[in-house]
């Protein structure tokens, strides 16, 4: 009986390197990703401005979008979160500029596309907890962010509520809707 071989990061590094297209690595097995609307983008953008804005006066870390994080080794699993932020200390130059870093971020942000359902978002966020991610923003363009945090229920913030880093990004806060830049030109 043949066994399917298991791919590395390090697999998923020399694979993105060659080709043009995105993957992600679950236990082993690459998984193409499919390339986001314009809206996404958009929703992915804002959000990782204002993070980065607070960063910028904070200095509390790095901030990322469309990075990868080795979330498990033996089979290695390999996720990308639509916008990321790792705290100070945590991720060393080199490793930021090479590879797939071996940790979770400590913010995760995904924008839900229309290709994802929101049982795979869950089970994506769920990856990123069990890694050791502290804090998770799972975003439902133009309508509402639930909030994940390991060992608490999920909470759903409508446009007028307002969300805020916690101890993960202290001091960070604005309302849902200004996660959501505005469609007209």
């Amino acid at each position: 009986m043949a066994t399917k071989a298991l791919l590395t990061s390090e697999d998923l590094e020399r694979i993105q390197s060659s080709t043009h297209k995105n993957f992600e690595l679950i236990r082993g097995e690459l998984y193409e990703i499919k390339p986001p609307n314009f809206r996404h983008g958009m929703i992915a953008l804002e959000i990782g401005g204002l993070i980065r804005d607070w960063n910028r006066q904070a200095r509390r870390g790095k901030v990322a979008v469309e990075s990868g994080y080795t979330l498990e080794r033996r089979p290695d699993t390999v996720r990308g979160p639509d916008v990321s932020f790792v705290s100070r200390g945590r991720i060393g130059r080199e490793q930021a500029r090479k590879g797939f870093p071996d940790l979770a971020p400590d913010l995760a942000v995904e924008v839900r596309s229309p290709s994802n359902t929101w049982e795979e978002l869950r089970e994506k966020a769920a990856q990123f907890m069990a890694a050791g991610t502290r804090l998770l923003w799972l975003v439902e363009p133009d309508q509402f962010v639930e909030v994940l945090r390991p060992g608490r229920e999920a909470v759903r913030l409508g446009l007028d509520g307002e969300i805020n880093g916690e101890d993960v990004l202290p001091g960070f806060s604005c309302r849902v809707r200004d996660f959501f830049p505005p469609e007209d030109d």
